[in-house]
């Protein structure tokens, strides 16, 4: 019976007494604030990744979109050798212009690409894009190794795109899992700019728009002779 009162009043003391207490909270409290600590900055490497990312798939594309009217053009300065064009008439069958217009599969519907980093390996190869994938490319190898992806353009005749679709796979695994996020992607789109060449597409549209209306052989008889006259050019060259 005594030492059970012993045992009480020792355990009553013990409760009053603070001594020991901050090693107590200390080694429970600064674990979980290191933690905390360090899962924070990992999300903050993850976000400082994206925007990096975001960012460089983005110079790449506006810089394409900027000197697309000139495939020897610098792409950082705008600047090209003395007499280095393309050719005549590269809008309307490199560009897919025409192809457009009359509803052909082409870059209009497709969409023209290539890819860099790992995705860029074994690239399919078109006939008749050759121009616009050494535009691509020239972009797209101004990226860094590591960054995987695709670079895409599109004709739709009164809109001109460059759309890019980059990925990283820098991002630690366990803060992608937390975030189901398995690839991280950046998909920044430039828009080709060109004024004076804006003004005579849309005269072209209003153009062959008011001749179809009024062909006497009617609207699809008028495109399918438009379309067999590109195929044998398009074969002869």
């Amino acid at each position: 019976m005594y030492s059970l009162k012993r045992i009480a009043a020792a355990a009553r003391r013990l409760q009053r007494d603070s001594a020991g207490s901050a090693t107590l909270d200390a080694s429970l409290t600064f674990p979980i604030i290191l933690l905390m600590t360090f899962l924070l900055l990992f999300f903050a490497i993850y976000m400082a990744q994206g925007a990096i990312r975001y960012y460089s798939a983005s110079i790449a594309g506006e810089r394409a979109a900027f000197s697309w009217n000139n495939s020897a053009k610098d792409l950082r300065t705008g600047a090209y050798p003395e007499g280095s064009f393309d050719g005549l008439y590269w809008r309307l069958l490199d560009d897919g212009m025409l192809a457009g217009l009359f509803g052909m599969s082409s870059s209009e519907e497709e969409g023209v690409g290539v890819g860099f980093g790992d995705s860029g390996a074994g690239a399919e190869e078109t006939e008749g894009d050759s121009l616009t994938r050494t535009k691509l490319q020239a972009a797209a190898d101004m990226l860094s190794s590591s960054l995987d992806g695709r670079m895409n353009y599109t004709n739709k005749l009164l809109e001109r795109r460059i759309e890019m679709e980059a990925y990283s796979s820098m991002a630690p695994e366990p803060l992608r899992s937390f975030l189901r996020d398995s690839q991280p992607s950046a998909q920044p789109s430039a828009v080709v700019v060109e004024p004076t060449e804006f003004i005579r597409s849309f005269d072209l549209v209003r153009y062959y728009t008011a001749k179809m209306k009024g062909a006497k052989e009617g609207e699809a008889s008028l495109i399918s002779k438009a379309k067999s006259v590109l195929l044998k050019r398009q074969q002869a060259g």
